[in-house]
């Protein structure tokens, strides 16, 4: 039914990939700790693999999946997205996982397939739409929240 979410499987995460996140996210925590505010952790090439359409979503299904395949390029000075670039100035923020999913996307996190009690943001600054803030899942993926649509994001390994 539309407007609804109804939680997908998604499939296992590469253990490779699933590690290389799992360390991005304990040096998230030592950064944190320290009080450095970077965010090199996610600095990389990443391929949009998969969406959920949110409560209030203003692209339907077609328009989602032609994101499918597109990808980002990420390091500590500029996004590449689209034929787009924009220079950043990355910071890391902690955040209670339930908290931030509901109070600013009316979702649980669970249907994103986020399951952890935290969740890493990376502030980017960044003014292509939908990527000012990149969020680090405890899946080993990445998303952001374009036009009421969560595109999720695999690391793109060489």
């Amino acid at each position: 039914m539309v407007g609804e979410i109804s939680p997908r499987p998604f499939p296992s995460p590469c253990p490779r990939r699933a590690g290389r996140l799992r360390r991005a996210a304990l040096v998230a925590a030592l950064i944190l700790a320290c009080g450095v505010q970077t965010a090199g952790a996610g600095s990389g090439y990443w391929i949009i693999t998969g969406y959920v359409l949110g409560p209030a979503s203003a692209l339907d299904q077609a328009a989602a999946e032609a994101y499918k395949g597109k990808r980002v390029l990420l390091d500590d000075e500029s996004i590449q997205f689209d034929s787009k670039t924009c220079a950043i100035t990355p910071s890391l923020a902690e955040h209670e996982a339930t908290s931030y999913f509901g109070d600013n996307f009316r979702i649980d996190p669970r249907l994103l397939g986020h399951g952890g009690d935290k969740v890493f943001v990376i502030e980017t600054g960044c003014d292509i739409p939908g990527l000012s803030s990149l969020v680090l899942l405890d899946d080993g993926r990445m998303c952001f929240f374009l036009d009421g649509v969560f595109f999720f994001l695999n690391e793109e390994l060489e």
